[in-house]
């Protein structure tokens, strides 16, 4: 997937400014392993770092329970321009069911449920492995739709084929994918990585790493669903250093190269921004926010206040508690 390593990696425009509407990858956030999601929202509002005039989401219900401030956030939605038009002009959304962002779109597209299409969850982004062993998963269809709807992100494919966007179409302009599903078991990231691991090539004996299996979605509906592979004994410790769990990270394409992951406690990707705040390097940050990088970006850690403390009375809230969503609602 990569990770950004130093100025020359963000996505910013010849000017340093953001490309991405949540700032993702920018000086403003280097290193957004995930992007900025919550922030979408009051960026399109507030037409920084550009305006447009659709906004589309989907999969996450960014007027309640993804949002980090639910008033804020609505009256982001619903806020007017001295004209009277709305300051996002054009909101699209689809949801499965009436969620609390329907009632904000200009246009509700519908989806399915996860007993109506096929799903992956891969190990390309938050798999379900443990330290004794890789794992992934697939949904697939257990009932069918009785309404007209179709998944959604088949309908995305479909768009990027439409739109003609790489690795949608062929070289003949036609589309790459017939829908999600074809997309799971078709699409590879680099050549034989794809978003599922396990039962990948021609006849489904290799794992992570392997050719298109045509069957594969099969195999894992066979499966109940899931692939598991466990680790050896003497892979199964002191990873960062291990030499056969290095090997077989390559193997199933987990790393490039089967050499020890040192724990750096200073920097180098951090240190060259700071640099790049210093004058050095073609990729330069914005006067505005040259300060800030070369005083936060130092690469060995250092302690500051928190920027919360400037809006709180620290004698009456001396506290700071830290919280994280539980895990039946991580991906509510």
């Amino acid at each position: 997937l990569g990770f950004v390593c130093g100025p020359d990696d963000l996505l910013v425009d010849d000017d340093g400014r953001p490309v991405r509407i949540d700032k993702a990858y920018s000086w403003e956030a280097p290193l957004a392993a995930h992007g900025l999601m919550h922030s979408v929202i009051r960026n399109a509002w507030a037409g920084d770092p550009y305006p447009i005039d659709t906004l589309m989401m989907y999969m996450s219900n960014m007027a309640w329970n993804s949002s980090m401030n639910t008033v804020e956030t609505i009256a982001m939605l619903t806020d007017k321009d001295e004209a009277g038009a709305y300051k996002i002009p054009f909101i699209v959304y689809s949801d499965a069911y009436y969620s609390e962002t329907v009632p904000f779109a200009d246009l509700v597209l519908p989806d399915t449920t996860y007993l109506e299409r096929h799903d992956c969850i891969s190990l390309l982004d938050r798999p379900i492995s443990h330290a004794d062993g890789a794992a992934d998963a697939s949904r697939h269809p257990v009932v069918q739709p009785d309404r007209d709807v179709r998944p959604f992100q088949s309908v995305l494919i479909e768009l990027g084929a439409r739109l003609g966007l790489p690795g949608f179409v062929e070289e003949d302009g036609s589309a790459k994918y017939r829908d999600y599903a074809d997309y799971i078991v078709n699409h590879e990231r680099t050549p034989g990585i794809g978003p599922l691991a396990g039962w990948r090539g021609k006849d489904g004996g290799s794992i992570g790493r392997g050719d298109v299996n045509p069957d594969q979605l099969q195999r894992y509906i066979g499966n109940g669903g899931f692939w598991h592979h466990d680790f050896s004994d003497d892979q199964r410790y002191y990873k960062m250093g291990n030499r056969a769990y290095l090997d077989f990270a390559v193997e199933m394409g987990f790393i490039p190269c089967a050499e020890p992951i040192v724990f750096q406690l200073y920097s180098e990707p951090i240190q060259r921004f700071r640099l790049a705040a210093r004058g050095h390097g073609k990729v330069q940050p914005p006067d505005a926010e040259r300060g800030r990088i070369e005083a936060y970006m130092d690469p060995l850690p250092f302690w500051y206040a928190p920027f919360e403390d400037d809006a709180v009375d620290l004698e009456k809230y001396p506290l700071h508690a830290l919280t994280q969503r539980p895990m039946h609602m991580y991906h509510s």
